[in-house]
């Protein structure tokens, strides 16, 4: 009796995927995802570029800022020469300090700085992580500050947790948890 079902051994190499199909085909869907995965990444690239334009042009604005505030500055500097020296001395210094970061900002692009600040931030990271922790706090409070200007502040008169009783003839009456008629 001979058996005509045919056998698999392990000699004989198959050559499926999980799907079913031989290493050769892909999956429709596959090919889509690959797709999809090629134009995303080209469009993360195409987003970062023009991020970069922007953070170049705005690099040029702060560099004619900064030189503009030197220029300033150094007047001021001029002005206070003959009745404070040594105040017009270090108005001065501020004044080369802040052309030669207007040069330096002119000089160099968004990503050579980054990579100066990264590499900064290797070498000196506890002078980093301060320096960071000062801009932002300094960050905080300009935003704070800029943020109140457009709101009027009220000032409350009376205590926090008290409010004036309507059914009582307008006196003061505790409010919250313990107070009269609370549970």
């Amino acid at each position: 009796m001979s058996d005509d079902r045919s056998t698999t051994t392990l000699d004989s190499p198959t050559d499926f995927d999980a799907s079913g199909t031989t290493g050769t085909e892909t999956h429709p869907l596959a090919e889509t995802g690959m797709e999809a995965g090629q134009r995303a990444g080209q469009l993360v690239e195409r987003g970062a570029q023009i991020g970069l334009t922007q953070a170049d042009r705005g690099l040029d604005q702060a560099a004619t800022g900064v030189a503009s505030v030197a220029e300033s500055i150094r007047r001021v500097s001029a002005d206070m020469e003959t009745q404070q020296p040594q105040i017009a001395d270090i108005a001065s210094s501020a004044a080369d300090q802040a052309e030669a970061l207007a040069g330096y900002l002119r000089e160099n692009d968004v990503r050579q700085i980054i990579g100066n600040v990264e590499n900064f931030a290797r070498r000196q990271p506890l002078l980093f992580l301060g320096g960071a922790f000062v801009l932002g706090m300094a960050a905080s409070r300009f935003i704070k500050a800029a943020g109140g200007q457009g709101q009027p502040q009220q000032v409350s008169s009376r205590p926090s947790g008290y409010s004036p009783a309507a059914n009582n003839g307008g006196e003061w009456s505790a409010t919250g948890p313990g107070a009269p008629g609370e549970i």
